[in-house]
């Protein structure tokens, strides 16, 4: 046998070889990218509750008369042991703010009635020491700062959207109504705010100059906005349930919008438990709830009940 006859063979033996390898590869490159779609798993909320002596800790009750009428819990975030969670009142549309210590359940002060409307969402600026709450459905766009210690508005800031925020549509500009959840991320100095209507998200400065337009995937759009958080790399939207949905649900994604995971909530159907919030203090997470018998503004001629209860969560992705 000649080197040309023998060098043709051996390209033939080379090249059949190739096409059975792969033929082999290639359903295990089906199942790695399987898996890895896999890899985005939904898992069930493992929750402890916050409790005071035998029962769950009552934080409204625990304020007493000062919170007449401010039922409702919206926002709430956590920052050196203390929570601050707002309470609606739907009556005067505005919000008072509790602070709670933690580790003892003590209701350190309660705020005057702050023009916060809805504060749908509450975060706590570490590096300027301060208190942010959005307004949600009044003024969607102002964001308000809080002094954490007297629990009084210094500032508002009115946020716009231009040409400037890298990525945003024209469509989306043109359609801004606001914010319905913007949440503190320290680790990066940076905010993130979840825009109402569309449900994506801004990444702010640390002095809530808008940056950047992200489009989440993957979320919950069936089911009703929440608040929000973000630590280090990761964004926290939560979501209620909505209509027939019997479950909440929070979804959790990178900073730049891949979907991570999502922990599911069964608690639904109005009247039930409505996630309102997630919050973090260090490495524990918590999660707010509010119960309700009834819509109703008038206690005694519906005999309303509403609770509002705190759980430690237990296994959020970080």
């Amino acid at each position: 046998m000649n080197s040309r006859k023998a060098s043709r063979i051996l390209a033939l033996l080379i090249a059949f070889a190739v096409c059975i390898t792969s033929v082999l590869v290639l359903p295990l490159n089906n199942v790695s990218a399987a898996s890895k779609k896999k890899s985005n798993k939904q898992r069930n909320a493992s929750m402890t509750l916050v409790k005071q002596g035998n029962g769950a800790f009552d934080f409204r009750s625990a304020a007493g008369e000062k919170l007449y009428g401010y039922d409702t819990l919206q926002g709430a975030c956590a920052n050196a042991g203390y929570a601050y969670l707002t309470l609606y009142n739907r009556n005067v549309e505005k919000c008072k703010i509790v602070k709670v210590k933690l580790s003892t359940r003590e209701v350190v002060k309660v705020s005057s009635p702050l023009p916060v409307y809805h504060a749908n969402c509450l975060t706590y600026n570490t590096r300027k020491n301060l208190l942010v709450a959005t307004c949600c459905r009044v003024k969607g766009n102002r964001a308000v700062f809080i002094n954490p210690n007297t629990l009084t508005v210094t500032s508002y800031k009115d946020i716009q959207l231009t040409k400037k925020v890298k990525r945003l549509p024209k469509s989306v500009r043109r359609k801004y109504k606001g914010f319905t959840a913007i949440a503190y991320n320290a680790q990066k100095n940076c905010y993130v705010g979840r825009l109402r209507g569309n449900n994506n998200v801004i990444i702010f400065d640390g002095n809530l100059n808008p940056k950047k337009y992200v489009v989440l995937k993957g979320k919950q759009t069936s089911l009703l906005n929440q608040g929000m958080d973000s630590v280090g790399n990761y964004i926290y939207d939560v979501r209620s349930f909505k209509g027939k949905k019997k479950y909440s649900m929070v979804t959790v994604h990178t900073m730049s919008g891949k979907l991570v995971g999502k922990v599911k909530f069964p608690y639904g159907r109005s009247p039930g438990n409505e996630l309102q919030c997630i919050f973090h203090d260090g490495r524990q997470f918590y999660a707010g709830f509010y119960y309700s018998t009834s819509q109703a503004h008038d206690y005694a001629s519906y005999h309303v009940k509403r609770t509002n209860t705190l759980y430690y969560l237990n296994n959020m992705y970080r």
